[in-house]
């Protein structure tokens, strides 16, 4: 699924790197715990999230991911923005659930690991 869908079924807020929504990620992984994220390594994918923390997008760019969405209405901090948009970590934020934003991507075609290892 392109970012540029993903943004528009959430009515998601760009916050960085707009220029990268054509950007189509197969997978998403949805968690709080950064410990969680870091197990599995496939790179293509989107990570759904309410911590809204300097950790966050340190993971991502650890992982080389493309993109963080920030349920819950959570704003990244100018931090968290620069640092984004200096490694091409699109962010957004959304108003909706992390649920509710997991089962929205979901039932519009975005699939997420069935096991840690897929």
């Amino acid at each position: 699924m392109k970012l540029a869908q993903m943004a528009q079924l959430l009515e998601a807020e760009v916050i960085c790197n707009d220029g990268d929504m054509e950007r189509d990620i197969p997978i998403a992984a949805a968690s709080d715990m950064m410990s969680d994220v870091l197990v599995s390594t496939d790179q293509n994918r989107v990570l759904i999230t309410g911590l809204c923390t300097v950790h966050t997008v340190l993971t991502a760019q650890m992982l080389d991911l493309k993109a963080v969405i920030f349920a819950r209405g959570k704003m990244p901090t100018p931090e968290m923005i620069e640092i984004a948009s200096q490694n091409g970590i699109t962010l957004m934020r959304t108003e909706r659930t992390m649920y509710v934003v997991c089962g929205e991507l979901y039932s519009n075609g975005l699939k997420g690991l069935r096991r840690i290892h897929d």
